[in-house]
């Protein structure tokens, strides 16, 4: 993503992102509405390019919601992610960029080392034996 990219841009650009998607409306269709090249539009609601206080308020009417609702909701996505930072809840975006096995250390391993849903039962506290 660009540097330039605020926290509060990327809130906004997805909340965008679920207002058009709500309307069954696609990029090209907004794109066309705003005059806006749908590749310069993609970038904006991926949140790879900022979303000027203008591109807000023509974005939201193109899409049919009012704009003050969308940095509303923006600015409550982003204290919500804020806050559950400061209390070490991991945001979707840290849920997704957690390792998979094949991407782990040994010692991240072996700290799993035993534990698997599928076959720990926690009555017993260790492994079920295998099924006949």
């Amino acid at each position: 993503m660009a540097e330039n990219v605020t926290p509060i841009s990327r809130a906004i650009s997805d909340v965008l992102t679920g207002a058009y998607a709500r309307k069954r409306l696609t990029q090209d269709q907004i794109a066309a509405k705003v005059d806006m090249s749908p590749v310069t539009l993609q970038k904006k609601l991926r949140g790879r390019s900022p979303i000027t206080a203008t591109d807000l308020v023509i974005l939201a009417r193109a899409i049919g919601v009012d704009p003050a609702s969308v940095l509303n909701d923006a600015i409550e996505d982003v204290a919500t992610a804020e806050r559950q930072k400061s209390e070490g809840v991991a945001s979707i975006a840290d849920q997704r960029r957690k390792k998979t096995p094949a991407e782990m250390t040994d010692d991240e391993l072996e700290a799993f080392e035993g534990e698997s849903a599928a076959n720990t039962d926690p009555e017993m506290g260790h492994d079920e034996p295998e099924a006949p």
